[in-house]
């Protein structure tokens, strides 16, 4: 059931005192309990949609907070309401936290009346209003580091930190200002979720209405004052004001450092005009790190659910890293097929001695009957099963380029979204491993093509037709050539009209000369007298500045895995978690909730977990015990069950599997009018200053 053996782990323990979060991590959340978790028990109190969870740090408090504007904290364990708060929101609740460093005496809510509330447990008073955000506040987050306080984000585009030692008045700051810069699309300037690392309180992460994490350094970044709404006039109100950036650097970092890293899955920046136009949005719900800090998950709504390993920025998007790089001059060469070449003479030694290299790729013999079970599938066309198979040959033979390709064929023909970009990686890895590999040569020329990337498709194709000649004679090569010879025609009068627009300036890059006469070295002088950092950089530096934002951007840190099934389209405020060191888990629009298994990907498990949505996933942080809640009024409970007697209302797994996930990817890429009764009951305007009264919102689309 374990890693390692008792005796190694209880070693382990003894030499290192961080030891025992990781032992503990891999052994309640082991996969002998993750597959036999199922429905405990609900939690009952609130009248309306529960939008939030948070356990206490040692686990024995769930608070949660609900469009019936109350905060309910609860005794999971006894089912027992231990207190109910009956807050000051006029609009539903979307963030709950307790305060670090308090005893769990201080707790913060956020809601859609764009206010948050400092409580006093014990006491039971409201103890800080902060009526700072002009839109909606989506999110609050702590680090334990960092006692009294914490962060907030809302649909007015601000981050802001908030300390509770300082007067009312006084206690936000603007950390980051989305409205205000002209590089971020006024259509995706909302910020919809973050998260701090907890490994490193200084890493936070943030998400708007696009495709693109965020994570900055805190320790370069200003602060900016901001006063209550009720004392900002329209005239003197200083967050309107355009700025070069988001945030504004302390006075002695050098500007041309750019305090943020962009990640992205690499088939979606150039894409999210073809989403606008089939009026599908893509914007994060939900961001968080993994207890050891190296791993961002990101809940893509409109998409999947993505993987980013934080200290990997080598990590490009496969699109910039031409094919080419995998070759050098020697493998510029003729390769005949078998059935022409009757000895290896024919054959270059340096492609002789790489196919007679092959037999270190032979698979073992459990990873050689799942590449048979898939092969299987395949033929069946359950593509779905197909892979699944393959993600488990994979993680036992990962020098295998024979399952890498069999993987990018069958998830060119399952062609969920995102899927033919992720063959186009699989392709890659192959060819890494066996330049001569054929078929996954001409697939990455096909994947090309069918991402749009039709030059380099073209290029790849040609370049197959000088390394196979007989093969580029076949009908298949014929018939993509023609599909990318079309292609481009087509594409090259659409470029010619963009250009005109000028509608492509956000991925603008940096042209030779200008990169040759920057010198990162040089400081820009700054103007003491001038108040804004911005106002006092000449155009020319301003225009460097940005280019090098730009840049860095084109360059955001590609996924390292995706995880599939679930649905994420209804809401904005969906979440995905870690489930202890080797398993992720998210809520989804079919009123389930998804566990996938972090190495292979595969989904382990899909409980059903509310009538309607299941928005949030919470994990105990110390037991095998998972806390949900959605669009129903209770919160239910989910811990390993080994009774096998379990009335129809208390078995709650999904046995279906397959359906569930084909029905997700049917509804993800179905018009957005069909959720249009999700929005209809959104009858409050939180930007009139006069509104006022218990008006429940229900949680919008993203």
């Amino acid at each position: 059931m374990f890693d390692q053996n008792l005796i190694q782990d209880l070693h382990h323990w003894e030499l290192d005192s961080y030891y025992f979060k990781k032992f503990h991590s891999r052994t309640v959340f082991s996969r002998w309990f993750v597959k036999h978790l199922n429905y405990h028990s609900e939690l009952k109190g609130h009248e309306g949609c529960v939008n939030c969870l948070e356990w206490n740090q040692a686990g024995t408090i769930l608070a949660s907070g609900s469009d019936d504007l109350r905060i309910i904290l609860w005794d999971p364990f006894r089912r027992k309401q231990l207190q109910k708060i009956e807050t000051k929101h006029r609009g539903n609740i979307f963030g709950v936290k307790f305060l670090p460093g308090t005893n769990d005496t201080f707790m913060a809510s956020a809601a859609a009346d764009r206010d948050i509330y400092v409580y006093d447990v014990n006491k039971n008073l409201t103890i800080n209003e902060i009526h700072s955000h002009q839109n909606r506040v989506k999110q609050i987050e702590t680090a334990q580091d960092m006692p009294f306080l914490f962060w907030s984000c809302g649909e007015d585009g601000h981050v802001l930190q908030h300390d509770i030692r300082c007067k009312p008045a006084e206690a936000s700051s603007i950390l980051l200002n989305y409205s205000s810069t002209g590089l971020v699309d006024v259509k995706n300037s909302e910020a919809k979720c973050l998260a701090i690392n907890q490994a490193r309180s200084e890493y936070l992460a943030v998400g708007l209405g696009d495709p693109f994490a965020r994570i900055y350094d805190r320790r370069m970044l200003e602060l900016r004052s901001i006063s209550h709404r009720d004392s900002q006039s329209t005239s003197s109100s200083g967050n309107t004001r355009k700025t070069l950036f988001e945030y504004k650097l302390l006075d002695y970092i050098d500007p041309t450092k750019i305090p943020l890293t962009h990640y992205v899955p690499g088939h979606l920046p150039k894409r999210i005009d073809e989403y606008r136009r089939r009026m599908k949005t893509l914007s994060i719900t939900f961001l968080s790190f993994n207890p050891n800090g190296t791993e961002l998950l990101a809940n893509l709504g409109g998409e999947q659910l993505y993987l980013f390993n934080l200290f990997d920025e080598s990590s490009k998007p496969a699109k910039y890293d031409s094919y080419r790089t995998l070759f050098d001059e020697s493998d510029l060469v003729e390769i005949l097929p078998e059935s022409k070449s009757s000895s290896s003479e024919t054959i270059p030694d340096s492609d002789s001695q790489k196919i007679n290299n092959k037999k270190k790729f032979k698979l073992s013999p459990k990873a050689e009957a799942l590449k048979l079970k898939a092969n299987a599938s395949f033929e069946e066309q359950n593509y779905v099963e197909a892979i699944e198979y393959y993600n488990q040959a994979i993680l036992l033979a990962e020098n295998s380029p024979i399952l890498y390709g069999n993987r990018a064929a069958t998830l060119m023909k399952r062609n969920w979204d995102g899927d033919v970009y992720a063959a186009m990686r699989d392709c890659y890895t192959a060819l890494i491993m066996d330049k001569t590999h054929l078929k996954s040569h001409f697939r990455l020329a096909k994947c090309l093509n069918d991402l749009k990337w039709h030059q380099e498709a073209r290029e790849c194709l040609e370049f197959f037709s000088t390394r196979f000649p007989d093969y580029a004679k076949s009908q298949a090569c014929e018939n993509l050539i023609k599909d990318i010879d079309k292609a481009l025609k087509g594409s090259k009068n659409k470029e010619t009209t963009e250009e005109e627009d000028n509608s492509d300036t956000e991925w603008t890059t940096m042209s030779e000369s200008e990169s040759e006469n920057l010198d990162l070295s040089k400081k820009p002088k700054l103007n003491e007298e001038e108040s804004d950092f911005s106002e006092s950089l000449s155009a020319n530096n301003d225009k460097i500045l940005k280019k090098i934002y730009l840049q860095k951007k084109m360059n955001a840190v590609d996924f390292s895995s995706r995880f599939c099934g679930h649905c994420n389209v209804a809401t904005d405020i969906k979440e995905a978690n870690f489930i202890g060191e080797n398993f992720i888990a998210a809520g989804s629009d079919d009123g389930s909730f998804f566990i996938w298994d972090k190495k292979t990907t595969n989904i382990v498990k899909v409980l059903h977990g509310d009538e309607s949505i299941v928005n949030c996933v919470q994990p105990h942080p110390y037991s095998c015990y998972i806390a949900t809640s959605g669009i129903d009024s209770e919160i239910r409970l989910w811990s390993p069950n080994f009774d096998e007697a379990l009335t129809d209302e208390e078995d709650r797994v999904v046995t279906d599997v397959k359906s569930a996930v084909l029905n997700n990817q049917v509804k993800m890429n179905s018009h957005p009018f069909e959720y249009l009764f999700l929005n209809l009951t959104q009858n409050s305007n939180w930007n009139n200053e006069e509104s006022g009264g218990h008006q429940n919102v229900e949680c919008r689309q993203s």
